[in-house]
């Protein structure tokens, strides 16, 4: 009697194992230079030498490649706990600045003034890049105001928003591109930060 089970299926094409490495680096480089109205899967498939329908079976939309790009810039922070706001702080500041080094601040910088008119891709962009972040600085506020080193009536949401926008704003990238000492720019700033938030008679270490 012959055999009825199914014949054993041929294997395909082994999977390129460095293939998604290189198409999310494509989707920096693209966002870094186009942003997203310019962003093109053509351009990405050629940048990372690979097939579209290697695109489209990781990446079945254009918008799920232009977030998997914008998920470069997310920066899971975790809370610091020294033991004071002033060395959270300045570890906080370090671990985004580097992580905002170029090319993503370069992503953010462009990509901020598109968002408007994406208003999903910025919510997604939010939830998944933001959020946590933003959370986690707004627990060392509130720890210090336990502490009775940070003034009772700021709004920690508000002074959590202003540091990671101050270091997205002039993050390491720029401070190099002006020849300053990026040691130096941070001082500078958490000096700046720290005035308007340590409480009345709370000094800082420098």
């Amino acid at each position: 009697m012959a055999s009825t089970s199914p014949a054993a299926a041929k294997p395909g094409r082994p999977r390129d194992p460095g293939a998604d490495e290189r198409i999310i680096q494509a989707v920096v480089d693209e966002l870094a230079e186009v942003g997203i109205a310019g962003f093109r899967i053509n351009s990405i498939a050629a940048r990372a030498k690979v097939a579209k329908r290697t695109l489209y079976s990781r990446w079945p939309e254009r918008d799920d490649l232009i977030l998997a790009g914008l998920a470069t810039l997310s920066v899971r922070l975790d809370p610091p706990c020294t033991g004071s706001l002033e060395g959270d702080i300045r570890l906080l500041y370090d671990a985004m600045a580097e992580h905002l080094d170029s090319p993503r601040w370069l992503i953010g910088a462009r990509c901020s003034f598109e968002f408007p008119d994406h208003p999903e891709l910025y919510a997604t962009f939010q939830r998944d890049c933001i959020d946590q972040p933003l959370a986690v600085i707004e627990d060392v506020l509130r720890d210090a105001q336990v502490r009775g080193e940070l003034r009772s009536d700021i709004d920690r949401s508000v002074a959590a928003e202003t540091f990671a926008a101050s270091i997205g704003g002039f993050s390491t990238h720029i401070a190099r591109l002006r020849g300053m000492n990026t040691h130096a720019v941070r001082d500078r700033f958490l000096d700046l930060f720290l005035h308007g938030l340590r409480a009345v008679g709370v000094a800082g270490s420098g």
